[in-house]
């Protein structure tokens, strides 16, 4: 490895999370639909009506993304909404972070210029952890 390539710097910050898989089929099947709409946007919805083999599981761990992607942004004063950050299916076959509204922009004013979303499941449990990648500003000092 070149020298100049170990004294790169990296800012990134990271937030997990991990939900129960049977709390969030009780908390499905308590609230039904309205808390549905609440916590995720039309496209996640439609993508888990065409898997409805695993709703409970894909639902635990795409809130658990959103969940460790709010930990990421650490927002003080306005929390972005739910539906503001998206969980989509990316085309590789895993899963990607869509930012819109209050998220979107928390995420710039931290300097978040990409994320990267790893969603798990296993032993009733549905784990994500996100990375994101921050710019480095610089501030004139070594």
């Amino acid at each position: 490895m070149d020298k100049r390539e170990t004294s790169r710097r990296v800012n990134v910050v990271v937030g997990v999370d991990v939900q129960s898989m049977d709390e969030v089929a009780a908390s499905l099947e308590t609230f039904g639909t309205r808390n549905t709409r609440r916590l995720f946007t039309s496209h996640e919805i439609e993508c888990r009506l065409r898997d409805s083999s695993s709703v409970a599981s894909s639902y635990a761990g795409r809130f658990g993304a959103k969940e460790a992607v709010i930990k990421i942004l650490n927002p003080q004063e306005i929390v972005p909404s739910w539906t503001e950050i998206e969980v989509r299916d990316s085309t590789s076959g895993g899963a990607e972070i869509v930012l819109r509204g209050i998220a979107a922009e928390l995420a710039q004013r931290k300097g978040i210029v990409d994320i990267s979303v790893s969603i798990s499941h296993g032993g009733g449990l549905a784990v994500a952890a996100v990375v994101a990648n921050l710019e480095i500003r610089r501030s004139g000092r070594l």
